[in-house]
């Protein structure tokens, strides 16, 4: 009985030697191909830049919400320095804030607030009511808290609460 490799004839046999060797050489060129390396390092680098831009860019968009939001409560306190009351420093807040936040999800977010606080000179910590005449006849210090508030909405990343805070001290 005659095994496998006994039943194919010599000339098949060298055949598929050559066979064999042409394939290992093409596969061997084909390994050391350095053609199209650099669109396959490009799609697997895109997609990691173009996160990371837009990433940027959503920090870039909140860190502008953020100074909008300053410059709102900035405008609102050097108004409070004149005292003329929580209504009037708010509709100052609310005169300032149209057009600063050009964003509509931010600008429809947007929240402003104004609190007066009174406090005695001796005692600045606790809050009194602003007509209370203070030990010594010393009038009351008078204090303005103003906050404006929005979200900043991300293309990609998650909306990001972003505030601005200031606190005004009349006399």
């Amino acid at each position: 009985m005659k095994h496998g490799h006994d039943m194919i004839p010599a000339r098949d046999n060298r055949m598929v030697r050559l066979l064999l060797a042409r394939w290992l050489h093409g596969a061997v060129r084909f390994a050391r191909d350095q053609r199209g390396v650099a669109a396959i390092e490009f799609a697997l680098v895109a997609p990691v830049v173009v996160f990371a831009l837009v990433a940027m860019a959503d920090i870039g968009l909140a860190v502008r919400d953020r100074m909008a939001l300053d410059h709102i409560v900035r405008t609102g306190a050097q108004a409070a320095t004149m005292n003329p009351g929580t209504q009037a420093v708010l509709d100052v807040l609310d005169a300032a804030s149209h057009g600063s936040l050009t964003r509509a999800g931010s600008a429809a977010a947007l929240s402003v607030s104004v609190v007066q606080e009174c406090a005695c000179p001796d005692a600045p910590e606790v809050t009194v009511a602003c007509a209370t005449n203070c030990s010594g006849q010393k009038p009351t210090y008078i204090f303005y808290t103003l906050r404006a508030d929005t979200v900043a909405t991300g293309l990609i990343l998650p909306n990001m609460a972003v505030a601005s805070r200031a606190r005004v001290q009349v006399r």
